[in-house]
């Protein structure tokens, strides 16, 4: 997924929120550049950043939404909705850090 720090920094301003910590951020962009790691493994990488370090004062799970839902028209997928909100709220209550867990939910709800 081609996405940089400032547009994730844009997208969650959008939804009313700032950032209040980067480290987390930084590492996540820069897992998108190893060309090992498969697409839905580089947006768990991003989901956990986001949606378990909270990097942004407020809109976590709503710049995290935004982004899978980027993802799946870039990739031509169909997101379960309702499933994918289970599943995020789920990661951020629970503060999965495997990200071979985020990975499953992730392909669970978009397919």
């Amino acid at each position: 997924m081609e996405i940089s720090k400032e547009d994730l920094l844009r997208i969650n301003k959008g939804f009313g929120g700032s950032l209040r910590s980067d480290a987390s951020l930084d590492f996540a962009i820069r897992m998108q550049e190893n060309e090992k790691l498969g697409e839905y493994k580089k947006l768990a990488y991003l989901m956990r950043a986001i949606l378990v370090d909270h990097p942004f004062i407020d809109a976590n799970k709503r710049t995290a939404m935004f982004l899978i839902f980027g993802f799946a028209e870039k990739n031509k997928k169909q997101v379960n909705r309702e499933l994918l909100i289970h599943h995020l709220v789920s990661i951020a209550k629970k503060n999965e850090i495997n990200i071979k867990n985020i990975e499953w939910r992730l392909k669970n709800a978009i397919r």
